[in-house]
């Protein structure tokens, strides 16, 4: 059973992905993580002194940079199983802390809209994939990684909701200027996801949407779980 589930940043996908993959038995992977470990490598090695647009690593006085991005992201791999898989780079492991530092969110959404970073790192998810049936949450799985999926589903809600709930999960109140900050963050990165020409944020034609909203946590992975298993039969 492979599961493909999609949706723009903090719509839940990765906390319905975990706890539906517990629940199926089956591995899980969050696809994010192998573009901020390719984003967080360029940074460390000095490839970024300022924040790039997508619009912007796409013209021809970056084509240096996508060229060396591209060869990060073909020496990358998920080590690991089950849900613990842990991001290598040229044989160098990175800590999940390292890629949910601020910095990193600057410029992965560039970094992952170049084509020839997205075609590297297409074989990797899919070999996780095979890995006895998993669970794949990013924002191209069920269109372009995995088309072929058991099940598909993408969830979605509006910015303002999913910028109260990662301004809470970082411990800022809401209507502060952090919450407004993180907000607008949303909004930008929502328009590059789904207006880029490479694998746009779009669900598949064969998905199941949520929108999760008013939808409680446990309630989204229930209706996950009963159409992956619903499609099993």
């Amino acid at each position: 059973m492979r599961i493909a589930i999609d949706g723009p940043a903090s719509s839940g996908k990765s906390s319905v992905g975990r706890l539906v993959a517990e629940e199926l038995k089956i591995g899980f992977l969050d696809t994010g993580l192998l573009y901020r470990a390719i984003t967080r490598r360029a940074i460390d090695l000095g490839w970024f002194t300022a924040p790039i647009t997508a619009a912007e690593v796409a013209d021809t006085n970056h084509e240096q940079v996508r060229h060396n991005l591209t060869e990060l992201a073909r020496s990358t791999d998920a080590q690991g199983s089950g849900s613990a898989f842990t991001m290598v780079i040229g044989g160098i492991p990175l800590a999940d802390s390292q890629l949910e530092a601020a910095d990193v969110e600057l410029y992965v959404p560039a970094v992952a809209s170049i084509a020839s970073v997205r075609d590297a790192l297409r074989a990797v998810q899919r070999n996780v994939a095979a890995r006895g049936g998993a669970v794949l949450v990013g924002r191209d799985i069920g269109t372009v990684v995995l088309p072929d999926a058991e099940c598909k589903i993408f969830l979605d809600a509006t910015a303002e909701k999913r910028a109260v709930r990662r301004a809470t999960q970082r411990g800022y109140a809401v209507g502060s200027a952090e919450h407004q900050a993180i907000l607008a963050s949303l909004i930008a990165r929502d328009a590059e996801d789904r207006a880029r020409p490479v694998a746009p944020l779009i669900a598949a034609t064969d998905a199941i949407t949520i929108h999760t909203d008013e939808i409680a946590l446990t309630d989204v992975v229930k209706q996950v779980v009963a159409e992956a298993r619903r499609v099993a039969r």
